[in-house]
């Protein structure tokens, strides 16, 4: 019995170099969940940089920020596949994440943010 099976991957991860063939131990079967158990629950927010429509990215929250060249803000942005990534404040302004984050430091515009998190 073989314990690999080979996936057709999306094109985008093919050209990153991510190999289709995985070991049966680091599969599992897809379960659907169920509203009623997540009412609350929100989808994470889709969010494109300007990529074709197929492509859709998921801002799971922000977490820290910098101020980089003559003051200028990025933000540290977790994705909903655990990628983190430095992203200027022209890319995030319109996130809700943006929003939480300022609530969380209890300020209502990104420019009374402290110089870093």
């Amino acid at each position: 019995k073989n314990s690999n099976y080979t996936l057709e991957l999306p094109m985008a991860l093919a050209k990153r170099g991510i190999h289709p063939t995985f070991h049966i131990s680091l599969l599992r079967p897809h379960q659907a969940s169920k509203d009623g158990m997540f009412p609350n629950w929100v989808q994470p927010e889709p969010y494109d940089f300007g990529l074709e429509d197929e492509h859709e990215w998921f801002v799971d929250e922000i977490i820290g920020h910098r101020r980089v060249d003559h003051g200028n803000l990025e933000f540290q942005v977790r994705w909903s596949l655990g990628d983190t990534t430095w992203e200027t404040h022209t890319n995030c302004w319109d996130l809700a994440a943006l929003d939480q984050y300022l609530e969380l430091h209890n300020v209502k515009r990104a420019n009374m943010l402290p110089k870093r998190s």
